[in-house]
């Protein structure tokens, strides 16, 4: 009963080495939610005791994150993610193409500033016992979380070859660079993910997903930082290769997530897990 109105499958190997297999599923409302979790038989397997044995790890991160607190941007009418819950909408956006232009997509943020309540920072990494045991984290109210995608399916083989050359390595230094430098970055957890299908087979997409102490950090490591610089200018390098003409599809989402209604749980996992090394319950 009540089931995501959209899911996406995908899969990294994390910063210990250990694989990891995601599904990021998105319902309408937090009612749709609960609904879900209270009468579906997958939420009484998982709070089994079985799952704290054995040799895999589970966590889930639920993020609620009202409308005027998200934004999202696409470079083609392909709407994914967040974008599939809401009605259509084909006009250009024009808060776009300027530093500021994602604070200026966030509604919330004509009156708030949307501060990090923690400070400048991430907390000191605090690593506990946390195999064969269930333990949350309390996320701090407004983190930021990104989710930003890359999609390659309509690429010809040349386009291919300059992106896997041109800005993938670039695309993936910088993602290695928040997930091993949290507290410069204040990022406390990157994830470069490549998508599959929800069979697990191959899908020519893929994504990072990455949480920030606020959104004043992503947008100075966007800004200033190289490993963006990096990024940004390697993607123009491939429209000058091509002349500006390329299918590779471009999107993000960005939530500023409310702490008090996100919830996240890691069972027999190793201890750097998500936001085990912060955040502990």
């Amino acid at each position: 009963e009540s089931p995501p109105s959209f899911v996406t499958r995908a899969q990294y190997v994390d910063g210990s080495g250990y694989e990891n297999i995601v599904f990021i599923a998105y319902w309408k409302s937090q009612n749709a939610f609960d609904i879900w979790w209270q009468s579906s038989t997958f939420s009484q397997w998982w709070q089994e005791d079985e799952r704290l044995g054995g040799n895999i790890g589970l966590w889930r991160e639920v993020f609620t994150v009202p409308v005027r607190r998200f934004e999202t941007l696409f470079s083609s009418k392909n709407p994914t993610g967040a974008a599939t819950l809401g009605k259509p909408f084909d006009k250009p956006v024009l808060e776009h193409n300027y530093w500021g232009g994602m604070r200026d997509r966030i509604a919330a943020s004509d009156t708030d500033p949307l501060d990090s309540v923690i400070g400048d920072s991430l907390p000191t990494i605090q690593l506990v016992e946390s195999r064969g045991k269930r333990l949350n984290s309390a996320i701090p109210n407004n983190f930021c979380l990104i989710r930003s995608g890359q999609n390659w399916s309509d690429s010809s083989d040349k386009e291919l070859e300059t992106y896997l050359d041109v800005v993938r390595p670039n695309l993936t230094a910088g993602m290695a660079f928040l997930r091993d430098n949290p507290q410069e970055t204040g990022c406390a957890s990157c994830r470069l993910m490549d998508e599959t299908n929800l069979d697990g087979s191959a899908a020519s997409q893929s994504f990072g997903l990455a949480l920030f102490v606020s959104m004043q950090h992503l947008e100075d490591w966007s800004k200033t930082h190289p490993t963006h610089l990096a990024i940004f200018n390697s993607f123009f390098k491939m429209l000058d290769v091509h002349e500006g003409q390329v299918d590779l599809k471009l999107w993000h989402e960005v939530l500023i997530v409310d702490g008090e209604k996100s919830l996240c749980e890691y069972v027999n996992c190793h201890p750097r897990t998500g936001f085990l090394p912060y955040f502990q319950q």
